[in-house]
């Protein structure tokens, strides 16, 4: 799976530590010999550091790095980008970006005219595991959207700027469920066609779940996926 150290990351992104780090952090500030010894051999501004510790703001992750270490990430509890859109609480170092989501992010995610990220799909259960794909990251901050027959959700600017440099293998059926079309027993893709026969992956759109078991003649997939819609109708006629 690929992963993204803290030592990876941009240094105009920032972080919060925790009580603990804090309190790490600034000791060995001092020990350094104090705010204005620091800033002239790193080359910051005095008043700055000041800020950041009088107001308990994000800290620049390159400052960070150079006076917790480059990998020292134990007390960080908050991740954000150099802007003010969106964040990570509680972030999971390294950082495991699956291949499913880098695939998906790549086949069906387009920004907006402000520039944020929005991953677009034609069902909810790939909005759900989409979701679920995140939240491996940490608690990512994200909204939903659902608009008829079009499902939107949309995350942090600075998140993306992550998948963009993460290398990755493509995951076939994450890619099925962005971009495949299933006929005449074959899964069509741009650059492949693979035989229904030799796909045993898992899909999590429903309709392309349904068109695989169909010309795979998978009559207990088709009973399975059947039942659900039948739950589903019931539970709206029920609300």
């Amino acid at each position: 799976m690929p992963r993204v150290e803290l030592s990876e990351l941009p240094e105009n992104f920032r972080v919060k530590l925790s009580d603990k780090g804090k309190k790490d952090l600034w000791h060995r500030v001092d020990e350094f010999g104090g705010v204005k010894n620091l800033a002239e051999a790193f080359d910051y501004s005095s008043s700055k550091i000041y800020n950041w510790k009088s107001k308990d703001l994000a800290l620049p992750v390159d400052f960070v790095r150079q006076i917790m270490g480059v990998n020292n990430t134990d007390q960080i509890i908050l991740l954000k980008g150099p802007g003010s859109s969106g964040q990570i609480a509680e972030p999971r170092f390294p950082l495991e970006i699956s291949s499913e989501l880098l695939t998906r992010v790549e086949a069906s995610v387009k920004e907006n005219r402000e520039g944020t990220p929005t991953y677009m799909a034609s069902g909810k259960g790939l909005v759900q595991r989409f979701s679920v794909l995140l939240d491996e990251i940490g608690d990512v901050e994200y909204r939903v959207y659902s608009r008829e027959s079009r499902h939107e959700l949309r995350y942090p600017k600075f998140l993306q700027e992550i998948f963009s440099l993460t290398d990755f293998e493509e995951d076939l059926p994450a890619l099925i469920d962005e971009k495949g079309t299933i006929r005449d027993g074959k899964i069509f893709l741009d650059k492949k066609e693979v035989p229904v026969e030799d796909f045993e992956g898992k899909l999590y759109s429903r309709e392309k779940s349904f068109e695989l078991a169909l010309e795979k003649g998978d009559s207990e997939k088709i009973a399975e996926l059947m039942a659900q819609e039948s739950e589903k109708v019931k539970g709206l006629i029920g609300n």
